[in-house]
């Protein structure tokens, strides 16, 4: 296999899910080498993760758990032995479950904060003290949401988070913008994996009520997620900070017509 020579390095958290999977293999097309974060097996990881080494890039996987501030400084102090750098971190950890508000445990409603928000506080200020101690540009992607500007049912912790994740990317984007670094959030839409394929495991009438209520007429794939995230890792996206860039479809345009609970919709 013939290795090729890379001179950037992307850390992608969640990176052996469906999305952080999708972003990496694209990132990988464009010769990045990966690091991955994860707290799956290394096995499960391996498999998942062995196309990518086919692509000729370097790959590392680091089974470690977002919540964890000590787990995480351990692993990216792994990422910069193997790399001696990094220049895009995309953070896409996350958990999500379906629950009506009165319902949702402490426990339950604490998980979600602590991996969708508390998880990208730990790796993105443990990666920008790095960066602005090395006097390194760098570019933070955080994996947002379309609720993330506007509330649905049953899914409350995740939306709070969400929102949480969009402020601290704008907060960063003031903050390190004189340091050369740039925060911006991919905000997804409904998605053919995750909750919304489990929903629709469980409730097999509900792919077609999807489908029907997005405009765009067909539920958004890991790629279409990816897509963004290379755009954004790209050249062309240097200026861009503090920017939320929403592909969902069509989502948050037909929010009003979107519960699932209305006759028809």
């Amino acid at each position: 296999m013939n290795h090729k020579t890379s001179s950037k390095v992307v850390l992608v958290t969640g990176g052996v899910g469906d999305i952080g999977l999708a972003v990496a293999k694209q990132m990988a097309d464009c010769e990045f080498d990966v690091a991955v974060l994860d707290v799956v097996s290394r096995q499960i990881a391996d498999e998942r993760l062995g196309p990518l080494r086919d692509q000729g890039v370097k790959v590392l996987y680091v089974e470690a758990d977002v919540r964890d501030r000590h787990m995480v400084e351990t692993a990216l102090t792994t990422v910069w032995d193997t790399f001696d750098r990094l220049d895009v971190c995309v953070c896409n950890a996350g958990v999500a479950t379906d629950l009506p508000f009165v319902d949702v445990s402490l426990d339950e409603w604490q998980r979600h904060i602590d991996i969708n928000l508390n998880g990208y506080f730990h790796v993105s200020q443990t990666v920008a003290r790095r960066w602005i101690a090395e006097k390194r540009q760098g570019k933070f992607i955080f994996m947002g949401s379309w609720v993330q500007d506007v509330p649905y049912q049953l899914i409350t912790p995740y939306c709070v988070s969400k929102a949480g994740v969009w402020m601290l990317a704008r907060c960063i984007a003031i903050e390190l913008a004189p340091h050369g670094i740039t925060a911006n959030v991919v905000a997804p839409g409904i998605l053919d994996a995750g909750l919304s394929r489990q929903e629709m495991e469980e409730h097999p009438e509900f792919r077609e009520k999807f489908n029907r209520i997005i405009p765009r007429g067909r539920m958004q794939t890991p790629d279409d997620v990816a897509n963004v995230v290379t755009f954004l890792a790209s050249t062309e996206a240097n200026y861009l900070t503090g920017s939320s860039i929403l592909c969902d479809g069509g989502c948050l345009a037909g929010a009003p017509s979107m519960n699932m609970d209305a006759g028809g919709s």
